[in-house]
């Protein structure tokens, strides 16, 4: 069985009568006990709290200015919510309705005067013992949240790793740095940013957005790689990269692989409806909405085989003509602005960085 350290348990006590407190101490005392702070005066409970810090409470229940009821009341919201904190009510008489108060309001355990010196010394031991191993639960649950976290951090990033070479894998075949995917990615994150969606759903869409065009690796070199223009077969083979991406990132619960396949299935809708799958207006997913202008823009601003980019400005023009017909028209005028404050940023060339969760 554990034993309690009588040499560093602190106990307060708190009774108006300064002889009980005084036969309290010695009982306490005698019993091994060497931490003991002492009041007459119940309204010093709380300071006396804060300052002691005392791992058990003596408190009686009817006392000038403040009875035990009251002095517990104000306890509770100082009193950490995990800690089991014993307090022992001492009362020469206590009726059955005023227990039950007692023990709602937070008391553990009771003591009747003429108090009994075996009796004080067990009930006290007790209540140390419980709050001992409260303790020790409670450090043990946080030690096993904190392994799980670890553990779950460990799986995170492996999938973050698994979707960075995915992305790097499907990329590879017509862009060699794999620069645009996390251009893309870069500059969905500030416009969702600008639009004012939480930090946690613009770092989800910055982890996502370089995914957009993952379902390209599943398209054949004859196609994709093609040099001269596209006839209307080929465009059909190109447009199945979206349902051949959404297929590759289906299937899971993690939110980031479930965004990550909503914007490669949605990302070449148009806001009027005659994109791929003919989704319009806010049928199409903002997370979508969002890679489709942040994907176009960079495709307009940078060399695509022959095809020369266009200056800041020209795609600027293209942006604001487009709104409410290929793009979200609100999205379009956020876009604006980001071209306004950050226009030279959003061309430059990031180096491919890994996921980090």
């Amino acid at each position: 069985m554990q034993e309690i350290d009588t040499t560093t348990a602190k106990l307060l006590l708190i009774d108006d009568e300064v002889h009980s407190v005084k036969l309290m101490e010695a009982i306490l005392k005698q019993a091994g006990y060497r931490s003991i702070t002492a009041s007459n005066d119940p309204r010093q409970a709380i300071e006396l709290f804060r300052t002691v810090k005392p791992d058990l409470l003596v408190l009686d229940m009817r006392m000038p200015h403040l009875d035990g009821i009251e002095v517990m009341r104000q306890l509770l919201p100082v009193v950490a919510r995990d800690e089991y904190f014993p307090i022992l009510i001492v009362t020469g008489e206590l009726d059955v309705a005023t227990k039950h108060k007692a023990l709602a309001e937070g008391a553990k355990d009771f003591l009747t005067k003429p108090v009994d010196a075996i009796e004080v010394a067990l009930r006290i031991k007790n209540q140390l013992l419980t709050r001992q191993l409260h303790d020790q639960l409670r450090r043990q649950s946080e030690h096993l949240e904190a392994q799980v976290l670890l553990r779950t951090k460990a799986v995170e990033q492996t999938q973050l790793d698994i979707l960075h070479r995915l992305a790097l894998a499907a990329g590879y075949r017509h862009d060699k740095t794999g620069s645009h995917a996390w251009r893309v990615g870069r500059i969905a994150a500030l416009l969702a940013e600008l639009r004012g969606l939480s930090p946690d759903q613009v770092e989800l869409i910055r982890k996502a957005a370089p995914l957009h065009d993952v379902g390209k690796i599943g398209i054949p070199d004859e196609v994709l790689l093609k040099a001269g223009p596209f006839t209307e077969a080929d465009r059909e083979v190109m447009r199945q990269h979206v349902k051949i991406g959404s297929k590759l990132l289906s299937g899971s619960v993690a939110p980031l692989l479930q965004m990550a396949r909503e914007i490669a299935l949605t990302h070449h809708e148009r806001w009027d409806g005659t994109g791929y799958l003919g989704i319009k207006g806010t049928q199409i997913p903002l997370s979508g909405r969002i890679a489709a202008v942040a994907d176009a823009f960079d495709v307009m601003t940078h060399r695509n085989g022959a095809k020369s980019p266009m200056t800041l400005a020209q795609a600027r023009a293209e942006i604001e003509n487009q709104a409410g017909k290929q793009f979200d028209p609100e999205l379009s005028a956020f876009f604006l602005r980001l071209i306004d404050r950050d226009g030279e940023m959003l061309l430059s060339e990031p180096s491919p960085v890994r996921l980090v969760a």
